[in-house]
C-alpha cells in the first residue's frame, strides 16, 4: 500500500469518526440545548456518576442555588431524562437519561473507554461537571466585565452575575488574577468616599467597617478570551446591548434585571406613598402596573 493511499484511508476514517460524533452531538443537543441548558448538562453528568441524589446535594456539589437546581430538575423530568424516587425524595436518571449519559461519555472518552473502569469514569464525569461549572461562572464574569463601561465592576455585581456568593466568586476570580497563570482579571481595592463617611459615623459607636471596595478589572488577556465567546458575536452587533451597558453599567442579563427590579421597586414605593397622600384612579392603576412589572422582573432575575 502506498503512503498516499494509506493517508487517504486514514483521513477518511477520521472524517467518518468525526461525522459519527457530530451526529450524536446533534441528537443530544436536540434534547438538551447545550447553549441554554448548561446546568442541565452538569446535573446529567453528576447524576450519571453518583446515581441517586437530592436537590440539596446537587446544589452543594455544583455550587448552584437550590432554586436553580429545582427548576432544572423539573425541566429534565418533563423531558423524561430524570425521574424521582417518591418515598426518598431523591432523583436519578431515567432510562432515556442513562442512554443520553452513556452516549455522551462515548464521545468524551472514545479512545480510552475500554481501558477505563466504571469507577474511574464516574470520577472523570464529576471532574468534567466541575470544569463545566467553573468555566460557565468564568464566562459570566468575563461578559459582565467586558460589557461594562470601564471594564471593571465591584465584586458584589460580579458575584451576582456568576450566581455565586461573594467569597466563592473571589476564589474563582483570584485564581485568574495572579501572575503565575493566565491572567484574566486584575483585583483593585478602591477607596469609597461614602464608606469613609459612614465609617466615621459608626466609629463613634465603636463600630468599624471596611472603607474600600473590592473591584475587578478585565485584562487584555481576559478580553481576548471574551472575544471568542458566543456572547461577543451577538453583543458587538446589538445596539440594545450597548444602550443597556450605558444605562446599567454592564450588559450582563442578570445585573440588568436586578437593577431594573430595584428601579421598579423604588418607583412602586414612591407611587404607593403618593397614592396614600392623594388617592386617584390613575395613581392606583400605575401602582398596580409597577408592582406587577417589579414582580415579573424579579422572578425572571431569580430564574436565569
Amino acid at each position: 500500500m502506498t503512503n498516499d493511499s494509506y493517508h487517504g484511508r486514514l483521513i477518511e476514517t477520521m472524517l467518518n469518526s468525526y461525522d459519527s460524533k457530530l451526529q450524536i452531538l446533534r441528537e443530544l443537543d436536540s434534547i438538551i440545548d447545550f447553549s441554554k441548558g448548561g446546568l442541565q448538562l452538569r446535573i446529567m453528568l453528576l447524576l450519571g456518576a453518583k446515581g441517586y441524589m437530592s436537590t440539596r446535594d446537587i446544589s452543594k456539589a455544583l455550587g448552584e442555588r437550590h432554586k436553580s437546581i429545582i427548576d432544572s430538575i423539573r425541566k429534565m423530568v418533563l423531558k423524561g431524562l430524570v425521574e424521582k424516587i417518591e418515598d426518598k425524595g431523591l432523583y436519578k436518571l431515567s432510562e432515556t437519561g442513562l442512554e443520553f449519559y452513556n452516549r455522551l461519555l462515548s464521545i468524551l472518552y472514545h479512545d480510552n473507554r475500554q481501558r477505563i473502569s466504571r469507577e474511574e469514569r464516574r470520577e472523570m464525569s464529576l471532574d468534567l461537571a466541575y470544569e463545566i461549572s467553573r468555566h460557565i461562572h468564568l464566562a459570566d464574569a468575563l461578559i459582565a466585565l467586558a460589557s461594562s463601561k470601564r471594564g471593571e465592576l465591584s465584586i458584589n455585581d460580579i458575584a451576582d452575575a456568576m450566581r455565586l456568593s461573594v467569597d466563592r466568586a473571589k476564589t474563582y476570580l483570584d485564581t485568574y488574577s495572579g501572575e503565575s497563570r493566565l491572567r484574566l482579571f486584575k483585583r483593585i481595592e478602591r477607596r469609597s468616599r461614602l464608606l469613609e463617611i459612614i465609617s466615621k459615623i459608626l466609629k463613634v459607636f465603636g463600630i468599624y467597617i471596611k472603607t474600600t471596595l473590592t473591584m475587578y478589572k478585565i485584562t487584555d488577556e481576559g478580553l481576548t478570551v471574551f472575544y471568542k465567546l458566543p456572547f461577543y458575536a451577538r453583543y458587538k452587533r446589538s445596539i440594545i446591548a450597548k444602550i443597556l451597558s450605558k444605562i446599567f453599567g454592564t450588559a450582563h442579563p442578570r445585573i440588568v434585571l436586578k437593577k431594573t427590579s430595584l428601579i421598579l421597586l423604588f418607583s412602586s414605593l414612591f407611587t404607593g406613598f403618593t397614592t396614600l397622600l392623594n388617592p386617584s384612579g390613575s395613581l392606583i392603576a400605575l401602582l398596580g402596573s409597577l408592582t406587577l412589572a417589579t414582580t415579573i422582573s424579579f422572578v425572571i432575575y431569580r430564574t436565569i
